[in-house]
């Protein structure tokens, strides 16, 4: 597909893990639908991420609905092979996507939607978001008191060690991205890695020769409700062996940057060449019609059903599971949504009338590979 449609029976926005699988999973289903992403190709997010990069997921728990991921199951995919398997997953299943089609607006509209783009505009039956969990870099309201001329970058920016110069750097938040950053650096760098107060459990990447996302899943742990999961693990981490060799060192919380210092909550003082931000994304769901949001500016959904009928949610941190916005598992909750999406547009024919028999026909095709 190469122009934007004037009306589609379902517009994904989104071609991003969570997009991908809701567009095989509506194709599966019969329902011809559009995949609008901001990016010129698939995989684009994936690929401006820092270049050693490699999923606490192996291989084997790293795949959408339909295709497993190529290599071996106990394989550990960088960042390259991920981009290469989502960029594989579209045009093995002709999945249309429209890059470069940023969508600027969502609001009702009617019965549908309609959908304002960087083409133009298209109205949709029905709509589901699929932007992923987490957008814009966020940073603690102190980081505006660090001098300019002290180097920082947020994960988001960061590529490899050349970017950052010599000397003593902080990296503030210790996440699996920021851990992940803090050994490579650790090569390189003097590493301070500043700890919040919150304490993740650490958990190995194996026990007992499997890896540790298939004992969760064995245990049911990655099916839990949200109202029942603990913090976010840390997987696989190097740190402590790397903090014993004295070649990282841990401190508490940031809680201030004044000119060239940041401040530790304890009360120690750092003078850093250069701070990496581990601080997560924030969500901007501004772009979306107020009536889909609550009084905090976040989307209103059951479970990735949207208040207003007609709208939908993948991707979304913790939306039904801790899995929800993992690459291996997005693919259930896409199930789920593409079952809803599906029921919707039968009970209202005209929101199906454009599905085609050559739609049929590939959702058929779609089902070669699929894993048991």
């Amino acid at each position: 597909m190469s122009a934007l449609p004037a009306t589609v029976p379902v517009a994904v926005v989104g071609a991003g893990q969570s997009g991908l699988a809701a567009g095989y999973c509506l194709r599966r289903a019969g329902v011809r639908c559009v995949l609008l992403d901001a990016g010129s190709t698939v995989g684009e997010t994936w690929q401006r991420r820092w270049d050693s990069l490699r999923l606490f997921t192996s291989a084997q728990f790293s795949a959408l609905p339909g295709l497993p991921f190529p290599g071996h199951g106990a394989h550990y995919p960088d960042k390259d092979e991920v981009v290469a398997y989502l960029r594989d997953y579209a045009e093995r299943f002709d999945l249309p996507v429209l890059p470069d089609h940023r969508v600027l607006g969502v609001r009702r509209d009617g019965d549908g939607y309609l959908l304002t783009t960087t083409h133009g505009d298209c109205r949709a039956g029905q709509v589901v978001v699929a932007t992923g969990a987490f957008g814009t870099p966020r940073l603690p309201e102190f980081a505006a008191g660090l001098s300019p001329d002290v180097p920082s970058l947020h994960t988001g920016e960061y590529h490899r060690p050349s970017q950052v110069p010599p000397g003593t750097v902080v990296i503030v938040g210790d996440g699996n991205s920021g851990r992940q950053i803090a050994v490579e650096l650790a090569g390189t760098h003097n590493v301070v890695l500043s700890c919040g107060d919150a304490v993740s459990p650490q958990l190995p990447q194996t026990v007992v020769g499997r890896d540790m996302f298939w004992w969760m899943s064995v245990l049911g742990v990655m099916s839990l409700p949200v109202s029942m999961q603990a913090p976010d693990p840390v997987v696989g981490d190097r740190v402590p062996a790397l903090v014993a060799d004295g070649r990282i060192r841990t401190v508490g919380r940031i809680v201030a940057a004044s000119g060239a210092e940041l401040l530790v909550a304890d009360g120690e003082r750092i003078k850093p060449s250069a701070v990496v931000w581990a601080t997560g994304y924030r969500t901007d769901w501004s772009w979306l019609d107020p009536e889909m949001l609550d009084e905090a500016g976040q989307p209103r959904h059951t479970e990735g059903v949207g208040v207003l009928p007609g709208s939908y949610y993948l991707g979304l941190y913790r939306m039904r599971t801790r899995g929800s916005a993992l690459l291996g598992f997005v693919g259930r909750d896409a199930e789920r949504v593409a079952e809803a999406v599906t029921a919707a547009a039968r009970s209202t024919p005209s929101a199906s009338s454009g599905s085609s028999a050559s739609t049929a026909s590939s959702a058929s095709s779609a089902t070669e590979g699929e894993p048991s």
